[in-house]
């Protein structure tokens, strides 16, 4: 399968194919079963930020005994883990320099 580039924005949990549609964070180059592993980070992620919300509004919950923080973060380790493996130079850096900062 040929790999296209595609442009990946985490705030918003878009993948676009061109690179002018909207604002974007990194360029990966993916065949369509990556890209699908992708969608499916986001959309995982997606869940738990939402399950998370909820929790949000019960202040005796403390966020590091919220299961829906903890996946959500598993989940954004493997979306980051995930773009630094398909990324091009810059998305690679990038990821490399938070890596270095945790």
């Amino acid at each position: 399968m040929e790999k296209q580039p595609y442009y990946i924005a985490i705030a918003n949990g878009e993948i676009q194919s061109q690179p002018d549609v909207a604002p974007w964070n990194f360029r990966v180059f993916a065949n369509e079963k990556e890209i699908q592993s992708l969608r499916e980070l986001l959309n995982s992620m997606n869940r738990e930020d939402f399950g998370s919300f909820w929790r949000a509004h019960i202040p005796i919950v403390p966020y590091h005994e919220d299961k829906n923080n903890d996946q959500y973060d598993r989940y954004i380790m493997a979306l980051y883990d995930k773009i630094y493996e398909l990324g091009d130079e810059d998305a690679r850096g990038h990821i490399k320099k938070m890596r270095n900062n945790v």
